[in-house]
């Protein structure tokens, strides 16, 4: 008699001396739930148990049952969903938002699903992204009072908190000096009036004009009408097509497409083409030469105000040859937050190319610029709806082919007032001290700026 594997008397011929070969030798056969297949419907007891533990305010034991099967079931939708509904009941909208990521796009997401996930929503101040996911199941279940109260929230976030009202006529002014050639200051005003004349759509017409202060460059000045309309096509796409002209200078009509995308909240992407580009310099527009301009940009703007960045290029294909492509990036963080005061720091960069020697305006073959940025927000407690103040402080090195680097400094306050939900009002100085072809010149800035609904 031999005793084999666990203590088992095996004789000698038996089948058994088969198995307790093998077994003695590390095989040890499975049993029957190791074999059989992981199926999805041997879960639905402890699903059901982990639901029930979370309906009883047990959030974080529910989630202990769930996420385990979550693991071994990543794709199961019911699984997915109760996990990020959970996680929202018991606070955690982050981690709820991340796990909400992979259900975007899934074609029937439950009502109570949507609205609490809206509520995440605004709680991370993304209210744009709520109002989206809302209207869309709201759009599949109109008779759903959860779901419209869900919608009319973050819509009522967007207009009030957010101050973005697309409905209402609205009136925008602007008046401000610059130097857009090599020191050459001249005023640049604009007055804008628009409407909605149909679902998401806008109908505007503004004017534009430039005054030189320098006389021999009075040819250069501008006096531009626009027409165009503004179609929202979704809370995430924004159509704008104008065509213009100037009304003292005949030949000089063009047309401006511009599309914004904001996939989220943080995000806004934008591009853009103008047939007749009116930010070029006032020696190049005094001399008769003109522009067509295409520009591209990206910027982000973290939710909780910390870090922010944009980048973008600019291409002008002017009617001297001359091809000049613009590059610029900055990045910034808010190193201080507090209820009365903002600091933020940013760094900034920028460089262009110009392919034509011997232009009649400023035309670097290569520059480049490095530096930083202080601003200050001063936040007042006024009778205003908001108050606030801005200082911005920069310095930065600019390098220019044939004249080597030089430091250039500027200095900006602005004084930014919303009187109530329906004016808005900004109006700021600044000096700067900048360089052309290795010669110092120091520049004074002033800005005005109003808007008005209706």
């Amino acid at each position: 008699m031999e005793r084999g594997f666990r203590g088992a008397i095996v004789r000698p011929g038996s089948h058994l001396a088969f198995v307790a070969v093998f077994m003695a030798w590390g095989f040890i056969l499975p049993s029957w739930a190791d074999v059989a297949p992981d199926k999805i419907e041997n879960t639905y007891a402890e699903h059901t148990r982990g639901v029930e533990l979370a309906r009883a305010g047990q959030h974080d034991e529910g989630l202990a049952v769930l996420l385990p099967l979550l693991q071994r079931f990543p794709d199961d939708y019911p699984l997915q969903r109760d996990v990020v509904l959970i996680s929202a009941w018991k606070g955690d909208c982050p981690g709820a938002l991340t796990r909400f990521e992979r259900l975007r796009d899934y074609p029937n997401l439950e009502p109570y699903l949507v609205v609490a996930v809206t509520d995440c929503l605004l709680a991370t101040n993304r209210p744009q992204e709520a109002r989206r996911l809302a209207r869309r199941a709201h759009e599949r279940y109109p008779e759903n009072e959860s779901l419209r109260d869900a919608f009319l929230k973050a819509d009522f976030v967007l207009r009030v908190d957010q101050n973005r009202d697309e409905e209402r006529p609205a009136v925008e002014a602007e008046l401000y000096n610059d130097t857009s050639d090599q020191g050459l200051a001249e005023w640049i005003g604009r007055i804008e009036g628009s409407a909605r004349i149909a679902e998401a759509t806008r109908l505007y017409a503004r004017y534009r004009f430039t005054r030189s202060t320098e006389s021999q460059y009075r040819d250069g000045d501008q006096d531009r009408v626009g027409v165009g309309l503004r179609y929202r096509y979704d809370e995430q796409l924004l159509f704008d097509q104008e065509f213009s002209a100037d009304i003292s200078a005949s030949g000089q009509g063009g047309s401006t497409t511009r599309v914004v995308f904001e996939p989220r909240d943080a995000w806004r992407l934008t591009a853009a083409y103008a047939s007749f580009a009116e930010a070029i310099p006032l020696r190049a527009r005094a001399a008769g030469i003109d522009a067509r301009q295409w520009s591209a940009n990206a910027a982000y703007e973290r939710r909780d105000y910390r870090w922010e960045g944009m980048a973008g290029i600019d291409y002008f294909d002017y009617s001297d040859t001359n091809q000049r492509t613009g590059i610029y990036a900055s990045a910034g963080y808010a190193y201080e937050m507090r209820a009365r005061r903002e600091q933020r720091l940013f760094l900034e960069w920028s460089q262009s190319r110009n392919s034509l020697d011997g232009a009649v305006y400023f035309n670097p073959s290569h520059d480049n610029s490095l530096g930083l940025v202080h601003r200050t927000d001063f936040v007042y407690d006024s009778r205003y709806r908001r108050h606030v103040d801005h200082l911005w402080v920069g310095a930065n090195a600019y390098t220019q082919d044939g004249f080597g680097t030089h430091g250039r400094w500027a200095l900006r306050y602005e004084q930014d007032y919303d009187f109530d939900e329906s004016r808005v009002f900004a109006v700021g100085a600044g000096v700067a001290r900048n360089v052309y072809d290795g010669k110092y010149e120091t520049e004074v800035h002033l800005y005005l700026a109003y808007q008005q609904r209706f």
